[in-house]
């Protein structure tokens, strides 16, 4: 009875989804279990990710939080309950659970997400932080501690998510998915074969080194954390200039890159002028950061990898052939997945939302001048 006046509750807090069918929720309530248990949980399918000693460390952190934290490591695929989403993922668990706080979900990739549920703390953090190519494991601790000394801030709900469409049937298998399908397909063959056994550890090597290569940077962004990104790292910016001072010799790009990224922020807030302030307060920090007033592009691929090492003359679909600038990881891949954004929820490369990358899309200098003119600022 006392879990089900919970889920109650939580149903009346925060919503039904808009759209899709009944999902499974099996696993949601494994998860949910757990949690009342323990602040961690890390899925048995992805258990490398996080040894025991880590998983220690971070109960004993979340315990000195002064919030409600809750950890889920678990593997994220579009066939699941959250068809490879984990705001809808977190949804689900903060339902099923039925307790506010903090809820912090890695998936397979090691691609971090939080949410959190009338927490009296600020869940604006830098993105930059979590996003880096530390290991799992600190870039956790990271977001932990930035919320154990978060600001206060009045206590609210998240939107409640859209539920994923109930055919996934056009959705890309992810490199879990893939691994999978491999194994069932020869399983009875490697049972015959040694020859053919040394060929699946060999693939399944190759395919963890993509998924190990993956981690840390996200590969799809929705609006929610697509707004709270784009205010964390304008934020971030304006910190940052503050503390240059007016003879750093990156200053005037910086302030340009500002100024463009605020009133972006004010006058549009479709995904495509979001992720258009994440890039021009990125853009900024590069400037301080190096300490002049040309800094380095950024991975035309993803932004979010950090600048480019180098160009590569390549096509990325809906861009013209032409030499790209591309982070070291990117220069050297054969094939390339360009960031994503989700605009009226589907899924579109970046470069290709509507409105101002319609004016920037494949521009690599002078980018605040072009949004300043794309917004009608002379």
């Amino acid at each position: 009875m006392r879990l089900i006046a919970a889920a109650a509750l939580a149903l009346v807090s925060t919503g039904t989804p808009a759209t899709g069918a009944p999902v499974s929720t099996a696993r949601v309530d494994r998860v949910a279990a757990a949690l009342r248990q323990s602040p961690v949980f890390v899925d048995p399918d992805v258990s490398s990710l996080l040894n025991a000693r880590d998983r220690t460390a971070l109960g004993r952190q979340i315990a000195g939080a002064g919030v409600p934290i809750y950890l889920a490591v678990v593997p994220l695929d579009s066939d699941d309950e959250s068809a490879g989403d984990a705001d809808y993922f977190t949804y689900l668990l903060h339902r099923r659970l039925g307790r506010n706080g903090v809820y912090v979900v890695s998936d397979q990739r090691g691609s971090l997400d939080w949410t959190s549920y009338r927490v009296p703390r600020d869940d604006t953090l830098e993105f930059s932080q979590v996003t880096n190519g530390k290991p799992l494991p600190q870039r956790l601790h990271d977001v932990i501690d930035a919320f154990a000394h978060a600001p206060a801030a009045k206590p609210s709900d998240p939107p409640v998510p859209d539920a994923p469409d109930a055919d996934s049937s056009g959705k890309k298998p992810t490199n879990v998915g893939l691994a999978g399908q491999f194994v069932k397909t020869f399983f009875s063959a490697l049972a015959v074969s040694g020859v053919l056994l040394a060929l699946l550890w060999w693939i399944v090597a190759v395919v963890l080194a993509a998924v190990r290569g993956a981690r840390g940077t996200a590969t799809r962004l929705r609006p929610r954390r697509l707004r709270r990104m784009a205010w964390a790292e304008l934020v971030r910016l304006a910190r940052a200039i503050g503390a240059a001072g007016e003879d750093d010799p990156g200053y005037p790009r910086a302030m340009a890159d500002y100024d463009a990224a605020k009133l972006l922020w004010d006058e549009k807030q479709d995904p495509g002028s979001r992720f258009a302030v994440v890039v021009l307060a990125l853009d900024g920090q590069d400037a301080l950061r190096g300490g002049t007033a040309d800094p380095q592009p950024r991975c035309v691929v993803n932004p979010l990898h950090g600048t480019a090492a180098r160009r590569v003359r390549t096509a990325l679909g809906g861009l013209s052939r032409r030499r790209q600038p591309m982070c070291e990881d990117c220069a050297k891949a054969s094939r390339h997945r360009p960031l994503a954004l989700v605009v009226d929820g589907r899924e579109r490369p970046y470069y290709e939302a509507p409105g101002v990358w319609e004016k920037i899309r494949g521009t690599d200098e002078n980018l605040p001048e072009h949004v300043l003119e794309y917004l009608g600022v002379e």
